[in-house]
């Protein structure tokens, strides 16, 4: 089963749902950019509202080529000057008009980029083609001379209703059973994040019955704030550009995060090379997170987020269409499990121990023996000498 925000990404700009002003207000810019003062137009407004698929959808719409970049290839003045000479300066195949989309610039941040934003605004000025960048909040002083620089588009959170209808219609198409109260209740519960709601009908809706309970336990939250979506950005994306910043908005420790990839990847990547790739570069974020926690080197998490981002990404040998639903490792509860079993033996070896003047580490050898006598029913006398309750009982006659 193909991604639902893949299947039903905007084919033309009429299926950009709830951004009428901002893609005419984008048309506009494409059609008549050579015109133009600012070459570059800033598509501003909060995440999954609809700013890259526009760009998509307007490029189809108009026969042009999309040359994307991301924000992460953009890392020093030189980068820039690198990546945007080429993009902007060479023709397309065929001469087909381009547009070439730096996506999420606002993730240009920290000493490494000073320059970039500088370096942006000449490579622009130079450009010969209509360059539209993407941001969510801009804030930032530094991106003050960008947005001067550029027509700034903004982008409008998308209300409840204008999701909801989008998951309606996508039911539809799907033949999916829905109770219009648990639409309403997703599409409030996404905060006005388009693709957040297309995921979460997806795993949500897998019996192809979509009811009050199934929705109800969803949390508040915005699309990357998630580690099942920073997963299926990982898992799904064609280009280790979009992999990159999955994990910049996920609230987990790096250790987690190695412990939920280990346990969904092998439903991902289906081939053994492909595994074999990813769980090099697992190992390795594994290595530098033993390196934080020994040396506190704290600069190899920029290799970690690195490994288990782009590394994990650039392992696969083609996309998984289908489908998959990401659960929590299992690992953490056999461990508790564990450590409460063996809680329970160094209780009984500390009471064996005191009664026969031996060192707790010699009484735990013993405790088997101890098993087969209350396993044959023998050991009562026992369990009264050494002053045993009755769950320590219950754990010897292996209840």
């Amino acid at each position: 089963m193909a991604l639902f925000t893949i299947k039903y990404a905007p084919k033309n700009s009429s299926q950009v749902f709830g951004q009428q002003l901002a893609v005419a207000q984008l048309r506009g810019f494409i059609l008549q950019y050579k015109q133009q003062q600012c070459k570059s137009a800033l598509l501003l407004g909060p995440i999954g509202c609809g700013k890259t698929s526009s760009v998509y959808a307007l490029a189809k719409e108009l026969n042009h080529d999309v040359v994307e970049l991301n924000s992460s290839d953009l890392r020093n003045a030189e980068n820039v000057t690198q990546f945007l000479n080429a993009a902007l300066g060479q023709q397309s195949l065929f001469f087909t008009p381009k547009i070439v989309l730096i996506d999420e610039v606002d993730n240009i941040s920290g000493v490494a980029d000073r320059g970039c934003i500088q370096a942006l605004i000449k490579a622009i000025e130079k450009s010969s083609f209509p360059v539209v960048l993407t941001a969510n909040d801009i804030e930032d002083s530094k991106f003050k001379a960008l947005a001067k620089a550029s027509q700034v588009i903004p982008y409008h959170k998308l209300q409840y209703k204008t999701i909801s209808h989008c998951l309606q219609w996508v039911c539809e198409q799907e033949n999916i059973k829905f109770d219009e109260k648990a639409i309403n209740s997703l599409a409030r519960q996404v905060d006005g994040d388009m693709r957040a709601a297309l995921i979460d009908l997806q795993g949500s809706s897998s019996t192809k019955n979509l009811s009050f309970a199934d929705v109800s336990t969803l949390s508040d939250r915005k699309r990357t704030e998630t580690i099942l979506n920073a997963l299926m950005i990982i898992f799904k994306s064609s280009s280790i550009e979009t992999a990159l910043p999955a994990l910049e908005n996920v609230d987990l420790e790096p250790r987690d995060v190695i412990h939920w990839i280990d346990e969904n990847m092998p439903k991902e990547y289906l081939s053994a090379k492909a595994l074999a790739k990813g769980y090099e570069h697992l190992a390795r974020a594994d290595i530098f997170q033993g390196r934080i926690m020994n040396r506190q080197h704290w600069r190899f998490l920029a290799y970690i987020n690195d490994l288990l981002t782009a590394g994990i990404s650039s392992a696969k040998d083609e996309k998984n269409p289908d489908f998959v639903s990401y659960r929590q490792t299992m690992r953490f509860l056999r461990l508790w499990q564990s450590k409460m079993k063996n809680a329970k033996k160094k209780e009984i070896a500390v009471k064996l121990a005191a009664k026969t003047h031996t060192s707790t580490s010699v009484a735990e050898q013993q405790i088997p023996y101890l098993q087969a006598m209350f396993q044959k029913g023998a050991g009562m006398p026992l369990a009264q000498e050494l002053e045993l309750n009755e769950e320590e009982v219950d754990w010897l006659k292996g209840k």
